[in-house]
């Protein structure tokens, strides 16, 4: 296979993890994963929800991926069925930092009407927002599922996100897949940061170490 082949159709950053996607044009590669080009900070799954120190994602709030995020000059914009657009400011980052306990983690927590938000309109009390800054050590993807031996460098880190800071899904797997499925479902079902379509073969793109844009 050559990556000449292969066509880059969409690009997604997720800023908050478990919440809607933003579609971009065009994107920076970062250490912690796709970010708009005009700055690094605003990046994939930088922001998480939390209840006391655990992380909260779609497998225990189905709602979240109805909560659609948007880029602004100021900050992070959220809206979400029967609620009011909530701003989250991109400065000045709150000042309480917590030590996350799943994932090991720290995270600069919002609480107030942020987390009054989340609760709301997840129907649970007790929700937050925590925000990843740089100044944190990052979780190592080499050490993250330990059971599960991968192919990452000592170097190789991520934020909040599960195991990458990069996912990256081709038409022609989902296609393959959808073939086995009774149900059809599309490839936003595996929220990739970054959809391709030209690929020689299934999940071909699983075998391809470099891709060059």
């Amino acid at each position: 296979m050559t990556t000449s082949e292969i066509i880059v159709q969409e690009l997604l950053i997720y800023p908050i993890k478990s919440c809607g996607a933003i579609k971009v044009n065009e994107a920076q590669t970062t250490r912690y994963g796709l970010s708009l080009p005009s700055s690094p900070l605003l990046s994939d799954r930088r922001w998480m929800v939390i209840e006391g120190v655990r992380q909260q994602n779609q497998r225990h709030f189905p709602r979240m991926a109805l909560i659609q995020p948007q880029f602004t000059s100021t900050g992070l914009q959220l809206t979400a069925p029967g609620m009011s657009p909530l701003t989250i400011p991109f400065s000045p980052l709150p000042k309480d930092i917590i030590e996350l306990e799943h994932p090991v983690i720290k995270g600069r927590r919002y609480g107030g009407n942020i987390a009054e938000w989340f609760s709301t309109f997840l129907e649970k009390s007790g929700l937050d927002l925590v925000y990843f800054d740089d100044e944190f050590e990052p979780q190592k993807t080499k050490n993250i599922e330990p059971e599960y031996p991968n192919e990452a460098l000592d170097f190789d880190a991520v934020a909040y996100q599960d195991m990458s800071p990069f996912h990256l899904g081709s038409l022609e797997s989902i296609d393959d897949l959808n073939k086995r499925l009774p149900n059809p479902i599309t490839i936003y079902n595996y929220r990739p940061n970054i959809i391709v379509n030209g690929v020689d073969k299934p999940y071909g793109e699983v075998e391809q170490r470099h891709f060059y844009c």
